[in-house]
């Protein structure tokens, strides 16, 4: 199983290539790099992870092309790759609801966001190709009008940690036709040895994001719907607060997050494993501080998947 960890683009450039530089002693397979609206544009931090490491992977995305034209994301792409070999990696998807929202893109009013996303893979492997370079391109799915096309991509990172969900994902994709190889989860995470209720208050804030954003076909299925119904009025248009967080249940919040003492990470990816998952990205705030880093590692020091 490959392991990934997912940076906070809002950490000063010096912060970041300080935690790349750790990522890679501790061993980790993957760096993975959001972009935002409101954060650094994730190809500038790309290229300073890269100058700061040797050989582990550098994933990008998720990247949004309803936000970044596929020209934007290939151009990109392709001086990363020419400058610091063919270790990177993409992952493109439609963003975050809310975020973009904010920048005058809506997602409901968009059609054909599936067919768009295939268009842009093919269109930014294409753009590669001519230059003779290779990336894999994942695609970031929730909902099963995503995973129908996900056979189609390198491979599919899931926004949810949940077994069971992963589980229903992966019989959906099989039933619309197949998946790609390579499957993956990517969910905001707080492994820990000792715990720190700050971090902990960060993952719920980073979970509560993805629960609010989710596929609402996910949300019905799993009866999260109603549960999130009172966070819902109460965030309306504004921004989330302590005053929305407080009406998530914390199942919620389980479901969208990898929250586990360190004793208890190896029998979750065990679980995984049963169901195929080959990789696993441990979004922020794992990689809050350099210590949170280590105490991700010392739990996979003797994992055997």
């Amino acid at each position: 199983m490959l392991i990934g960890l997912n940076l906070n683009v809002n950490d000063t450039v010096p912060e970041t290539a300080a935690k790349c530089q750790e990522a890679e002693r501790l061993g980790l397979d993957y760096i993975w790099v959001s972009d935002l609206p409101s954060q650094r544009y994730a190809p500038v931090v790309a290229a300073a992870s890269a100058s700061a490491t040797e050989k582990i992977t550098i994933g990008l995305g998720l990247i949004s092309p309803f936000l970044h034209s596929p020209q934007q994301i290939a151009s990109s792409l392709t001086t990363l790759i020419e400058a610091y070999g063919e270790r990177f990696e993409l992952c493109i998807g439609p963003g975050d609801r809310d975020q973009l929202l904010r920048v005058g893109v809506n997602l409901d009013s968009l059609n054909g966001i599936p067919q768009r996303l295939l268009k842009t893979k093919i269109e930014i492997q294409e753009s590669l190709r001519k230059r003779g370079l290779e990336c894999r391109i994942w695609l970031g799915a929730q909902g099963p009008r995503l995973l129908k096309i996900a056979a189609s991509f390198d491979g599919v990172l899931l926004n949810y940690s949940s077994p069971k969900m992963i589980e229903w994902a992966l019989s959906l994709g099989h039933k619309a036709g197949g998946l790609p190889t390579n499957i993956g989860v990517f969910a905001p995470a707080y492994v820990y040895r000792s715990f720190n209720p700050k971090v902990y208050r960060i993952l719920e804030y980073a979970s509560a994001t993805v629960a609010l954003g989710a596929s609402r076909t996910v949300l019905e299925k799993f009866s999260l719907s109603e549960s999130l119904e009172p966070a819902l009025r109460k965030l309306g248009s504004g921004s989330l607060d302590s005053s929305v967080l407080e009406l998530i249940p914390r199942r919620v919040i389980e479901e969208f997050s990898i929250m586990k003492s360190q004793g208890d990470l190896q029998p979750y990816l065990d679980g995984l494993k049963r169901l195929e998952v080959e990789h696993v990205v441990f979004a922020y705030p794992q990689s809050y501080s350099i210590e949170t880093m280590i105490e991700l590692a010392e739990a996979l020091d003797h994992r055997t998947v």
